[in-house]
């Protein structure tokens, strides 16, 4: 049985092709953007803010720079791991907060943490 000159060159081209897979890091997808405060949770209680002027934040990828609508200035490190993404906030000595990334997609991200025994959620989008 002979194999056709044109299927044998078809398979080729097929097994040679190779989708390039870029994953972007969290700090990728969170830096050089503008982050505004569209809803928070404390406890059971919400707070909606889409459409208003809120609070905003932006992370500097080029020197590690945070700084914030209330004029707070720093800097942050985020911390990829399998089961959780972390950021942390400080400004001069003092940590400010560790959030935790409970989702994060191009223009929309979740931060959590916990005080005082109550979840505070927040809700960010770039507002693109």
């Amino acid at each position: 049985m002979r194999i056709p000159i044109i299927y044998l060159l078809l398979c080729i081209g097929i097994a040679g092709c190779q989708k390039e897979t870029n994953y972007a890091t969290a700090e990728d997808k969170l830096a050089n953007k503008d982050w505004y405060l569209e809803k928070k949770t404390v406890g059971q209680q919400a707070f909606a803010y889409s459409g208003v002027s809120t609070f905003s934040f932006r992370l500097s990828s080029n020197n590690k720079s945070y700084s914030d609508s209330d004029g707070i200035t720093g800097g942050y490190t985020i911390t990829e791991q399998p089961s959780m993404i972390s950021l942390n906030i400080s400004a001069g000595s003092r940590q400010i907060e560790a959030y935790k990334i409970s989702l994060l997609e191009k223009d929309y991200a979740i931060l959590e943490y916990t005080k005082n025994n109550l979840l505070n959620t927040f809700y960010f989008s770039t507002r693109r």
